[in-house]
């Protein structure tokens, strides 16, 4: 699978990647307005930020893209997800989206989350459960709504709403248009990226979702 770094939120019906777009903005959009809190100008640390692409759901506040190096990335500062260069209880809002499954000690990340978040303050994280071997190889977890959960609650927590990024008629057919790679199969991603959706509302389940949106209360 080939790998890179999304620059800009484009949604496109034919793309093969499509169906977990789908579903992931828009809750991550979601998790932004509920952590947002209304008027202030809150602090915000993008962990593993890349090309900063959410940027702009964070509107006037005081944000800040942290990555680990600048190679395809634009970050504002380097650091290391393990032991983020910033001060105790002093962030608004923590933001990582498909950075979790790279870091060597998830542990270790979603507790510096919470040090550097002030009380109240909240976390959205985004991380794989059905996803192929991408950025190899520092690619090392997938993750159960449970496992999220313990995550979070060894660190700390007071509460988190954990949401399915799609259901399984949509995994298995984006897990198929990840495989559908030349230019000839456009038709069949077409009608994968629509019926996808369609038997998720015929016969919902979300026992193996491709991608889990985190929203935690520090």
């Amino acid at each position: 699978m080939k790998n890179h770094r999304l620059k800009q939120r484009r949604l496109k019906i034919w793309s093969q990647d499509y169906l977990i777009h789908r579903y992931l903005w828009p809750n991550i959009e979601r998790a932004v307005r509920k952590a947002s809190p209304m008027g202030s100008t809150p602090l915000v640390i993008d962990v593993g930020c890349g090309h900063q692409p959410y940027r702009d759901l964070f509107g006037s506040a005081s944000y800040f893209g942290m990555d680990y190096a600048v190679q395809d990335t634009s970050p504002d500062f380097l650091g290391d997800a393990r032991s983020i260069p910033v001060r105790t209880a002093s962030a608004d809002i923590v933001f990582s989206s498909q950075v979790i499954e790279h870091v060597p000690h998830p542990d270790r990340m979603i507790r510096e989350c919470a040090r550097v978040l002030k009380p109240g303050g909240h976390l959205i994280v985004t991380g794989p459960f059905n996803w192929p071997l991408h950025e190899e190889p520092n690619d090392f977890y997938r993750f159960t709504k449970y496992g999220f959960a313990r995550l979070l609650s060894d660190a700390g927590f007071s509460g988190w709403e954990i949401t399915e990024d799609g259901g399984d008629w949509s995994q298995l057919a984006l897990a198929l248009n990840l495989r559908l790679n030349s230019r000839v199969t456009v038709p069949l991603r077409w009608m994968a990226n629509l019926l996808g959706p369609a038997f998720d509302k015929i016969d919902p389940s979300r026992k193996s979702p491709c991608n889990y949106t985190v929203l935690a209360r520090r």
